[in-house]
């Protein structure tokens, strides 16, 4: 798969596996995302201060996202197309003219969030990729940068 069909693949998804680091363990947790440019190389998520993520993003922020194609059935799981890219989250000052652009993106794509942004607890967190690795099935992987993305 050539990195243009990378960028379509975390575009066209909405849900990933976000894993980050925190004191005594990592936590994994399941988030939507919004992809930011049409290259899939930065990422909005949504997150409540009722979520351990959030907490541990907040000290440490670099993270992983997991985008995986949906189960399917088929009879080798591990030949579904997955993507993983890490990164690192900065939450957005709600204030700022980007936070309202960045809502507005994520509430085009996800109008069900809106009660959310009515909640103080909530923030908008953009997760900028600088690595990342593609697995389409048995003997289909690549590791690619941002950089390579961006191209």
């Amino acid at each position: 798969m050539a990195l243009p069909e990378v960028s379509t693949f975390i575009l066209n998804h909405r849900v990933a596996a976000l894993a980050v680091s925190s004191d005594p363990a990592p936590i994994t947790a399941m988030t939507s995302y919004v992809p930011e440019d049409e290259h899939g190389s930065r990422v909005l998520i949504h997150l409540s201060n009722l979520s351990p993520h959030k907490k541990a993003l907040l000290a440490n922020p670099t993270c992983s996202l997991l985008i995986a194609e949906p189960d399917d059935g088929r009879a080798e799981p591990m030949s579904l197309a997955r993507v993983s890219l890490q990164g690192t989250a900065i939450m957005l000052n709600k204030l700022s003219e980007d936070y309202a652009q960045a809502k507005a993106r994520f509430l085009a794509r996800f109008p069900g969030s809106a009660v959310m942004f009515d909640l103080p607890d909530f923030d908008l967190f953009r997760v900028t990729f600088t690595e990342g690795r593609f697995i389409g099935g048995f003997g289909r992987a690549f590791a690619f940068t941002a950089d390579q993305l961006l191209a």
